[in-house]
């Protein structure tokens, strides 16, 4: 969403800082500046704001929420709300009725009649707002509409008064078979389940997003009605759909919007038509539709659960202060907890949870310290069956070894690296025939391509300066012999910019190793295998069948710098197989050995070619009881070894539940394993005397 720091400066200022600044401070309390951009004296901020943030898709929306945070820093600033007339002594010549099929798909519908105008060209003023973000100057009274709607956030609309037959306004369920000739020029064929604005004989408006091409103004038109909506979303969102209807404000229409605001925006509109309208106009009174108002949440907030989620005790005051600053009224108090009403435009806060989440927010996540010393406790073996626990199990793992989880779109660009993926693996891509961004018209074929996209933005918009540890679970799309596939995966990275004391391929493994113990999977193998994008690849088999695949991602395939100075190895898991596996597994308790575990550590030279797995596998062959885990300690190559071996150190640990184990019989364990490694692989032992621990 643009927003201009012009338009911005209107209603919160002064604003004695630049525009970095300011990016930064959304960014800190979840509205991040993904772009800025420098037109005409102005600065334009590309804000993402989240879905469930309606009421921070306005320009007054974010200067409400940089009010608060200015001002609990200690910023001298204030708030100014738009200005409106109240004043309209004129009886409304227009009565609205409703008759839907499901009540509940009207919230709210106001409307106001302005009379005597004169359709102009706009101001200058009104022009270069609207030009500023993006939007062409059309005459006075749509730029006014498409002002409104970016200032705060409502979806209104206007008809040619004169074209209303008798006087009624009325919100229904259209006809089956009814055409529709839209101001688009496209003849859009309605039924019973669109829902449309009318007058006593035809429609006027499909649900207030595009009108009839015959109800719009035009430069005669002298008379207007203006209508300010509050329909709800999911109906709304699939008509749109429906009839491919779009609008520059159609993230408006298909969000949960404050019904207590369509009479403001109202009174705003009619305000600034009076404004640039030279000659006098006339106002009609508000005629309003609100069957079932929506009152302010009711929540009680707890001082203790704010500590308890938070991770840190902030004063009673400055909990007041900012709850005060975001408009929440306190209902009443006592030492434990707060009565709230939370104000209906915040359609995103119900629960108390919410409201900590808003403190944290204003208050500052980069001051609730970190601690280095984190204790992490090991997760039992699953308990349960479904996919969600498991998921959520899993999930929970990958955080407390310091992973983010990522949720990126199914539509992909065409790459170099996604046609080598595919040409591997003798797959096609699947392409959509009518893409909504026709630079993205491609189904990811790969969660790789996603996560890749996902480093180079974070390191672009120094989101995250050192080193970055990603997860995203997720579906992948391709077509083999004609048919049209689809799995799902559970995508692992690391991005390593920084050294660090690990080695990232190593503990990347050991996180794939620590989510098998958890889900109580042990006996698998891996292998070398091969990946178009990956090098020195791991697959790690279960009965023969490829479970995971790791690896590190190859610089070659690259060729944007800012990614070329980085390492990022990456793991897949087959994450449908792997759930069936979870949930096949029985539960089996196994008491821990009261006997010691004793160590032995054995140095081999071998082939070059020969993997550690497969002398792991070649050991557990042998069904020595007593072996309770194999772990290569340190592997060599180099000086003073010849060009076509390697050494192994490999540690054995030996456990019985019957009995302490004696050296004999450890030693004579060792010496069976020594003489079936030469045999086997033609090792040759380097040390006689095994190093006991």
């Amino acid at each position: 969403m643009k927003i201009s720091l012009n338009w911005l400066n209107k209603y919160v200022f002064p604003l004695n800082m630049d525009e970095n600044e300011i990016s930064n401070i959304l960014a800190d309390i979840g509205l991040p500046v993904k772009g800025i951009n420098n037109v005409n004296k102005d600065f334009i901020l590309d804000v993402e704001v989240t879905p469930n943030r309606t009421d921070a898709m306005s320009h007054y929306g974010i200067a409400r929420d940089l009010y608060a945070v200015l001002k609990f820093k200690g910023h001298k600033v204030h708030l100014v709300k738009p200005i409106i007339n109240e004043e309209n002594n004129n009886k409304s010549h227009i009565q609205i009725f409703v008759k839907t099929q499901h009540e509940k798909c009207i919230i709210r519908y106001s409307g106001i009649l302005i009379y005597e105008i004169k359709i102009e060209p706009s101001p200058y003023w009104l022009i270069s707002r609207l030009k500023s973000i993006g939007i062409k100057s059309i005459n006075n009274i749509i730029d006014i509409m498409h002002f409104v709607m970016h200032e705060l956030g409502q979806p209104i609309h206007i008809f040619d008064m004169d074209q209303i037959k008798n006087g009624k306004i009325i919100i229904k369920n259209a006809e089956k078979n009814t055409y529709f000739k839209s101001s688009d020029n496209i003849i859009r064929q309605l039924d019973e389940e669109d829902l449309v604005i009318c007058d006593a004989v035809k429609p006027l408006s499909i649900a207030g997003m595009m009108n009839h091409v015959k109800s719009n103004i035009h430069i005669g038109t002298k008379n207007i009605f203006i209508g300010s909506a509050c329909f709800n979303p999911t109906i709304i969102r699939n008509i749109r759909k429906k009839h491919f209807l779009k609008i520059e404000t159609q993230h408006l229409f298909d969000k949960d919007m404050d019904p207590n605001q369509t009479v403001y925006a109202l009174q705003r509109t009619a305000f600034l038509i009076r404004k640039i309208i030279k000659n006098k106009i006339i106002c009609s009174n508000v005629v309003d539709f609100y069957p079932h108002p929506i009152l302010f949440s009711k929540i009680k907030l707890r001082y203790n659960k704010i500590v308890n989620i938070i991770g840190k005790k902030i004063s009673i005051k400055k909990i007041k202060k900012i709850l005060s600053l975001l408009e929440i009224i306190i209902d009443s108090e006592n030492d434990k907890h707060l009565f709230i009403s939370v104000p209906s435009y915040r359609t995103d806060v119900q629960r108390e949870i919410d409201v900590i989440e808003e403190i944290l927010r204003i208050y500052g996540i980069r001051n609730i310290p970190i601690y280095h010393n984190i204790k992490i406790y090991t997760l039992p073996k699953f308990s349960y069956k479904t996919e969600y626990k498991i998921q959520q199990t899993l999930f929970e793992q990958l955080i407390c070894y310091g992973f983010q989880e990522i949720i990126s779109s199914t539509m992909i660009n065409e790459k170099k690296y996604s046609f080598l993926l595919n040409s591997f693996f003798k797959r096609k891509e699947i392409k959509v025939l009518n893409p909504v961004n026709k630079s993205y018209k491609f189904m990811r074929s790969s969660l790789l391509s996603s996560m890749i996209d996902c480093i180079e933005y974070n390191y672009k918009n120094n989101r995250i300066e050192n080193n970055m540890k990603f997860f995203e679970l997720g579906k992948i799309y391709y077509e083999i012999n004609n048919k049209f596939l689809e799995k799902t995966y559970l995508g692992i990275v690391i991005s390593q910019k920084e050294k660090t004391e690990y080695k990232p391929f190593f503990y990347l493994k050991g996180i794939i190793e620590q989510i098998f113990q958890k889900s109580g999977i042990f006996n698998y193998t891996q292998v070398l295998s091969k990946h178009p994008l990956l090098e020195n690849v791991i697959s790690i088999l279960y009965n023969h069948k490829n479970l995971v695949e790791i690896g590190k991602f190859q610089n070659n395939v690259l060729k944007r710098k800012i990614l070329t100075r980085n390492e990022i190895f990456y793991a897949e898991i087959d994450w449908e197989y792997l759930i069936s596996i979870i949930q096949e597994k029985k539960i089996i308790y196994v008491p821990f050995s009261k006997y010691p575990t004793s160590r032995r550590d054995l140095s081999l030279l071998v082939d070059k070619t020969i993997a550690f797995e497969k002398i792991n596998q070649l050991i557990k062959k042998k069904e020595n009881h007593i072996i309770k885990k194999i772990k290569i300690y340190d592997l060599y190559e180099g000086i003073n070894l010849p060009t076509s071996k390697k050494s192994y150190t490999i540690s054995f640990f030996f456990e019985s539940k019957k009995e302490t184990l004696t050296d004999q019989i450890i030693n004579n364990s060792m010496k069976e394993i020594e003489f079936f490694l030469k045999k086997e692989l033609k090792a040759e032992i380097r040390k006689k005397l095994y190093k006991m621990r």
